[in-house]
């Protein structure tokens, strides 16, 4: 098998194709080894559905996409994943917000009215 040039595009499918564990968290695949480096010989091909799953399991053409990443970064329900999962990590990173200034319980009321003094 004769080692392809690397283009970009491939580059980012390849990169994808790494990192496809954190893309669904409903489907878990065996790590492709220790390695972070890009495999160097692969080959790329097209997948060709049966006449049997035109109306089951295809995607029309609206859906179909040049590389593999425009596939993914239009498809809406992992968007809404990508969102939701982003909005979490910002809500646990945000350092307190305005709670900080909030009274909370009498406690803090009392504290408050004994600094006046």
């Amino acid at each position: 098998m004769p080692a392809p040039s690397i283009t970009p595009e491939l580059k980012k499918d390849l990169e994808i194709l790494q990192l496809r564990h954190v893309m669904d968290p409903k489907r878990h695949f065996k790590r492709s080894g220790k390695s972070k480096a890009l495999p160097k010989y692969f080959q790329v091909g097209t997948v060709i559905e049966p006449a049997s799953e035109f109306y089951s399991s295809r995607l029309t053409k609206h859906e179909r996409k040049q590389t593999l990443v425009d596939e993914l970064l239009s498809d809406q329900k992992l968007k809404n994943y990508r969102m939701r999962k982003v909005r979490e990590i910002q809500v646990a990173r945000t350092p307190g917000g305005n709670q900080k200034w909030k009274n909370k319980g009498k406690q803090t009321f009392k504290r408050a009215k004994d600094r006046r003094k």
